[in-house]
């Protein structure tokens, strides 16, 4: 990137304006809103069908108001300690960027992973928010993969940890299909740690491929330099901002471990809770291993925020803890305080950028 577009972006930063950048695209998003619905209003009735008895409404109306208040109060840090994890990271980045824009990014991260298919449009749509702030792609993409980083190392372990709780507890599908997700994970986990530790390796085949392409196609040598010089721009922030968190600030990069831990512990004391003001008293211990397992399985779901096998595997999971007529509304109020509040504050982060963006857009009357 010329050196002007840096100063043009420190500037837009200087005076809190967002840089130009591509929007959302309303009707994509319309479109995997739309199958997100389906599929988990489809998943809740078939699990309601199944497990209903005449207690299954009264449960719900009879919910503990006080377990009601520690769940929406766990649904709060769960939100703001998703936010914070990434802020640890800019308060070193970019000193003066303000908490709620990381808030404002993480709820957009979770709207746009639960309308598209493997939580695939969560991380650029993280990316854009931070873009908008002024943020070079490099430096959010870093603190993007070095969370997940810890994410990836924290369900390897919990995972192992939970299996040796819950034993034999389930069928042995089950037990390959978390077998399969191990696979999955460790693979994931190798990946990164190969883009954290040597991003070289990409500027290095940037520069080749564009070498190649030129001699392939001089007529579009200068559209493919200034593209080329754009990544590489990009990939050596990425890489300026991995080294600077793996070499001389690694405190930063154990804290977001330990955050990591204690977002996804709280989430699974917020199921707890739940399932205690259901009226219901399982094991501590075995209620999260049983948690952890399902956000195991449902995290590299292919369909969008993991709808549909989400609910059914909650169902199928905390059955053996759960009396049959609550599992339909432990299910709908685990997923309702983890998933869909953040959804719908996500939905309006997205959309607003999306009618900001499109404003920009316009040319001046």
């Amino acid at each position: 990137m010329p050196e002007g577009n840096r100063t043009d972006i420190t500037e837009h930063l200087k005076k809190d304006q967002p840089p130009e950048a591509p929007g959302f695209d309303r009707t994509k998003i319309r479109k995997g809103l739309i199958i997100f619905i389906l599929l988990t209003v489809t998943a809740l009735t078939a699990i309601f069908l199944k497990t209903h008895t005449g207690d299954t409404l009264n449960a719900l109306k009879n919910f503990n108001l006080g377990y009601l208040a520690i769940v929406l109060l766990l649904s709060s840090i769960d939100m703001c300690l998703g936010a914070f994890r990434n802020h640890i990271y800019f308060m070193k980045l970019v000193p003066e960027m303000k908490f709620m824009v990381s808030f404002r990014a993480n709820l957009a991260n979770i709207f746009m992973g639960a309308v598209t298919p493997s939580q695939s449009a969560g991380g650029p749509a993280q990316m854009y928010i931070y873009y908008r702030a002024g943020v070079s792609v490099g430096k959010s993409l870093s603190v993007s993969l070095l969370n997940l980083l810890g994410t990836l190392i924290f369900f390897i372990v919990a995972a192992v940890l939970a299996l040796s709780v819950l034993g034999d507890t389930f069928s042995r599908t089950m037990h390959s299909l978390i077998i399969f997700c191990f696979i999955v994970f460790v693979t994931e986990l190798i990946v990164v740690v190969l883009i954290v530790l040597r991003p070289g390796l990409f500027l290095k085949f940037a520069t080749w491929l564009a070498k190649k392409l030129c001699s392939w196609v001089p007529r579009f040598e200068y559209s493919i330099h200034k593209i080329t010089d754009r990544i590489i721009t990009e990939v050596t922030a990425y890489r300026d901002s991995c080294r600077l968190f793996i070499t001389e600030h690694p405190y930063i990069l154990i804290l977001s471990i330990f955050l990591t831990w204690v977002l996804y512990l709280n989430k699974f004391i917020l199921a707890y809770f739940i399932m205690l003001g259901l009226g219901s008293s399982g094991h501590f211990v075995q209620v999260l291993a049983i948690q952890t397992l399902v956000l195991f399985i449902c995290y590299f779901s292919p369909s969008p925020g993991a709808s549909g096998v989400a609910e059914l595997s909650i169902a199928a999971l905390m059955a053996s803890v759960m009396s049959t007529d609550t599992l339909s509304v432990f299910t709908l109020l685990q997923r309702f305080f983890l998933l869909y509040i953040p959804v719908i504050l996500g939905a309006i982060v997205v959309f607003r950028a999306a009618g900001s963006s499109l404003k920009q857009k316009k040319p001046p009357t």
